[in-house]
């Protein structure tokens, strides 16, 4: 049986409550498992069956969840594709996946009171597929098995003393590892799940357990303060997607409230090493059934969360090396007893923890006709770590206008969180006769930032 049809028939679990809605709506165990069950319904009349790839659009709602569910246990595996994303990106990452169904929130209606729905759970075979940056192109789907999730989880919720007593807020997306690594803690646990309201900062408050990056730790600083908050259920928030400065976890200690420090991947269903946040700049052991090497300065993993592969023309791919290790591109060190990461070895950033493909950004500015050529860059930012730049040469003179009629063009091709921030000139005194360096322009950029 899968976790949710486990504590369904459990006398302990069954009447207990494991999700708290939007609405403030209790489902027990056995409420969730029959909504579970029905959208295993509605997929099977919509001609899903174990072969099938599914992909779903869309926010965090409890009906993705129930979509999310439902089609792991149809034996069928599951991708999640940001809203963000323009209609012409999704379309494009459907053919290249061949999903063979793609469902939208407005799309799960309808859903008929039926009998449970019983069918044999399998933890190894192919469930989730969920996207990662890649350094060119389409990103990479990675494929995990119900038993990767569920190990991956049981690392994170001994470090954080996290059971079934306890409650964990749906505060990052269903498409993110991020957001599945929660889901599934709770769902090792049996714990409850919320689903944030209105006021995100206040439903925060009612859960023990949160996952933040630092933006939203700045943010819950300022609405503690701001309204005065002495009683509030929060005790454990697991922070992780950039650098995490240290007055910040400080700050939030004052309140009762333990802060950890993660690091982790999608290609290892979420969280591999964290620890209780403190002055050093690590990010601690690796947890229960994780393993690490440093290879000429490259963090290599393996061990409890590893994908089976990536998703490709209908089959899984190895993301092994031959010495049966993941290469992340991550440059790390060891240092005072702990892993810190130092940066990518590729151009990759993250941005208030979303990841940043410069690469990908380039290819949809260069588009625009008034463009010659441009490079994205990350620029130092208080609040999200790094934001996105970008250094453009137009055919006509960089002006106000030539950067508006830029942004207007961007606003619909891609993510908000991709569309860069601010443009300069594209500095091509350092590229005369050679090749333009990213290291140049960087430094290029540094400079203007203390100018300014």
């Amino acid at each position: 049986m899968y976790p949710w049809q486990n504590f369904a028939i459990q006398p302990d679990f069954s009447d207990k409550i494991a999700l708290r809605t939007t609405q403030s709506d209790a489902l027990t165990w056995i409420e969730l498992t029959t909504k579970i069950n029905q959208t295993v319904a509605f997929l099977q009349k919509k001609g899903v069956n174990a072969e099938s790839a599914v992909a779903f659009v869309g926010k965090n709602s409890e009906k993705i969840l129930f979509l999310y569910l439902a089609t792991i246990q149809l034996g069928a595996k599951v991708l999640g594709i940001n809203p963000a994303f323009p209609q012409e990106k999704i379309a494009e990452l459907c053919e290249f996946y061949q999903i063979d169904f793609c469902f939208y929130d407005k799309d799960l209606l309808n859903l008929q009171e039926i009998d449970a729905f019983t069918q044999k759970a399998n933890f190894f075979r192919p469930a989730t597929m969920t996207l990662t940056s890649g350094s060119t192109g389409l990103p990479k789907a990675v494929v995990h098995n119900v038993q990767a999730h569920l190990d991956n989880a049981k690392g994170v919720c001994n470090l954080m003393k996290f059971d079934c007593n306890q409650s964990w807020l749906l505060s990052l997306p269903l498409y993110h590892v991020s957001g599945q690594g929660i889901v599934w803690r709770w769902l090792y646990c049996g714990a409850q799940l919320h689903f944030p309201k209105d006021d995100f900062y206040a439903s925060l408050l009612e859960t023990t357990h949160v996952s933040l990056v630092p933006t939203q730790l700045q943010r819950l600083l300022d609405y503690l303060q701001e309204n005065s908050i002495i009683s509030f259920s929060t005790r454990h928030i697991l922070l992780g997607g950039t650098h995490i400065p240290a007055e910040l976890t400080k700050k939030i200690v004052k309140y009762g409230i333990e802060t950890y420090s993660g690091y982790g991947m999608t290609e290892m269903a979420s969280t591999v090493f964290a620890k209780k946040s403190d002055e050093k700049q690590g990010v601690g052991q690796p947890l229960l059934g994780r393993e690490y090497r440093l290879v000429n300065d490259e963090v290599w993993l393996k061990g409890a969360g590893l994908a089976m592969g990536y998703w490709k023309d209908r089959q899984i791919v190895s993301l092994t090396n031959n010495q049966g290790w993941l290469p992340t591109k991550d440059k790390g060190v060891w240092q005072e007893g702990e892993l810190v990461i130092i940066g990518r070895l590729d151009n990759m950033f993250i941005s208030g923890g979303e990841n940043i493909q410069p690469e990908e950004i380039e290819q949809v500015i260069i588009q625009h006709s008034s463009v010659n050529q441009v490079f994205v860059l990350p620029q130092k930012n208080k609040e999200f770590g790094q934001r996105p730049v970008a250094l453009v040469d137009f055919n006509e003179s960089f002006s106000k206008s030539a950067v508006e009629n830029l942004m207007f063009f961007l606003q619909d091709k891609l993510a908000r969180f991709k569309q860069p921030i601010a443009y300069y000139p594209l500095p091509l005194m350092l590229g005369k006769g050679i090749k333009i360096s990213r290291k140049q322009l960087a430094d290029w950029l540094a400079k203007q930032d203390k100018i300014n």
